[in-house]
């Protein structure tokens, strides 16, 4: 697969995780739906981050490390993007729980700063 194409697919994958993410805020009912309704909303709001996160961190990355390997970037781009969408997924429940402090925020942050920093010294 081409850097073009794996670009594309993402975009697009981005894209209708999007759609999806804002029909779900639109469409669904969270007092009706029960447990369903605030699965759709938080899988579809963290796909949604995850190729935001993802496109942003690789143009950035290319912008600035021109040296780079460009499928490495990819990598690099794709993981954070993932760690940083479970921060903003795990902050938002637990507002939504009502069990939100800034220590939670804060543990929370330095727990995947750590798992991050794991990976990237290996």
């Amino acid at each position: 697969m081409t850097l073009k194409s794996y670009l594309n697919i993402m975009f697009l994958a981005t894209f209708v995780a999007f759609i999806s993410w804002m029909m779900v805020v639109y469409y669904v009912d969270p007092f009706k739906s029960g447990f369903i309704g605030f699965f759709l909303f938080y899988a579809t709001l963290f796909f949604s981050l995850v190729g935001i996160f993802t496109l942003s961190g690789f143009k950035l990355r290319q912008k600035f490390l021109n040296n780079e390997l460009l499928f490495v970037l990819i990598g690099l781009s794709f993981r954070q993007a993932i760690w940083l969408s479970i921060f903003f997924i795990g902050i938002l429940l637990m507002q939504g729980f009502r069990i939100l402090t800034w220590w939670d925020g804060a543990l929370l942050f330095c727990s995947v700063f750590l798992i991050e920093a794991f990976f990237l010294t290996e």
